[in-house]
């Protein structure tokens, strides 16, 4: 049997490059976004308007993408494996997931170097725009509840697929591109209410608007811990190939 130190140690070894990978495709996504801002900056945003953090958000984007979509891997392509080779559900799970917390961590605080660089990269560049909004005390702020959020929904997703199959990944797809697109009209909705907006997303902003603002970690918390008792109750009862 495989103790749950040795399973811990065993999923470092396996990850270990992957904060090297973010760390790489953040700071590439970052260099892009700040090449892009620039040429915004010079061809298209007037004098006047402002600078915007692009280049963290592109960074951070990547990011969460990678993250989440390399995290839930995990849970399909080691179950078999770790389980046949001795490892037990549960110290799979919680080795899993507490390697994936770590990644996750080292994502956002990559992240928030990048966002204190880019803050001081463009006073230094257009010392006479002012930024249209501080994205550090954002993600000081949001920071923690991403963190556990990424590796707790990984989990859901992961162990979804193992149970699922290619259903799921089509399922997620659709409902990501709905978010990110979305997004935008949400976002009207709250704060323009007077624009045309879909139904669908109307109804969202409406629910979100009517959470008071000292909920919002309660309702946090427990989509937290749905999550990982969702994938949890699935990896407990999943059949090993």
């Amino acid at each position: 049997m495989i103790t749950m130190k040795r399973a811990i140690k065993n999923q470092f070894q396996i990850n270990e490059n992957k904060c090297l990978a973010v760390l790489l495709l953040e700071l590439g996504f970052f260099l892009a976004g700040m090449l892009l801002l620039a040429i915004l900056m010079r061809f298209v945003i007037d004098e006047g308007e402002g600078t915007f953090p692009l280049a963290t958000i592109l960074a951070a984007f990547a990011g969460a993408v990678f993250l989440f979509a390399n995290l839930g891997e995990d849970y399909t392509s080691q179950f078999h494996t770790q389980i046949s080779l001795g490892c037990t559900r549960k110290e799979f799970f919680v080795s899993v997931f507490l390697n994936h917390l770590i990644l996750s961590a080292c994502g956002m605080v990559i992240v928030l170097a990048l966002a204190a660089a880019e803050d001081a990269l463009n006073v230094r560049l257009y010392p006479m725009e002012k930024p249209e909004f501080a994205i550090f005390p954002i993600l000081l702020r949001y920071g923690i509840a991403a963190v556990l959020g990424l590796p707790a929904a990984a989990a859901l997703f992961g162990t979804l697929c193992n149970r699922f199959g290619q259903s799921v990944r089509v399922v997620f797809f659709i409902l990501w591109m709905m978010f990110w697109f979305g997004m935008q009209w949400v976002m009207d909705a709250i704060f323009e209410p007077e624009k045309e907006i879909p139904g669908l997303f109307r109804g969202i902003a409406g629910v979100i608007t009517a959470v008071p603002s000292g909920l919002w970690p309660v309702v946090g918390a427990l989509a937290f811990l749905l999550a990982l008792g969702g994938a949890w109750g699935l990896m407990r009862t999943q059949q090993v190939n």
